[in-house]
């Protein structure tokens, strides 16, 4: 699905609120990522068979047939370098067991809202494809 196309790789921001997918874009931005931004899940599949993009961040619940969850299967099965952060509202029960009695696939990171500024950034630091150059850490006395 992701044919890797550039060295610097963008973060997808997959959120249909669009005040929060402006907020989780303006983080990233900020922090010198580039970000392409999805409304729906479908769309985020559309974009990441584009290439370039190194790691998802994506809203769990969103309309249309492919949530956060699907997606995350879907990225991880088809683009498995591509690292993936989830963000709801509420948290996964059991330590990663899914309501449904599935399991986040491996490597996925789950974050609860409100969406804390320096998590976000550790987070896609930790998952992000370790081909993208990824810009400098923006954190005081740590090191990329």
């Amino acid at each position: 699905m992701n044919r890797w196309t550039s060295s610097k790789g963008s973060i997808l921001v997959v959120e249909d609120e669009p005040l929060i997918r402006d907020y989780v874009s303006g983080i990233l931005g900020q922090s010198g990522f580039d970000v392409v931004e999805a409304g729906t899940g479908e769309e985020a599949l559309r974009r990441l068979a584009e290439g370039g993009v190194c790691a998802v961040v994506s809203d769990v619940a969103m309309p249309g047939t492919v949530d956060g969850f699907e997606l995350a299967r879907r990225v991880r099965t088809e683009s498995p370098r591509t690292g993936i952060v989830l963000v709801s509202g509420v948290t996964v029960p059991d330590g990663g067991h899914l309501p449904d009695g599935g399991h986040l696939p491996g490597g996925v990171r789950f974050l609860t809202k409100p969406v804390k500024a320096s998590t976000l950034l550790r987070l896609v630091r930790e998952v992000a494809d370790p081909r993208a150059h990824l810009p400098a850490c923006a954190e005081r006395g740590r090191a990329p």
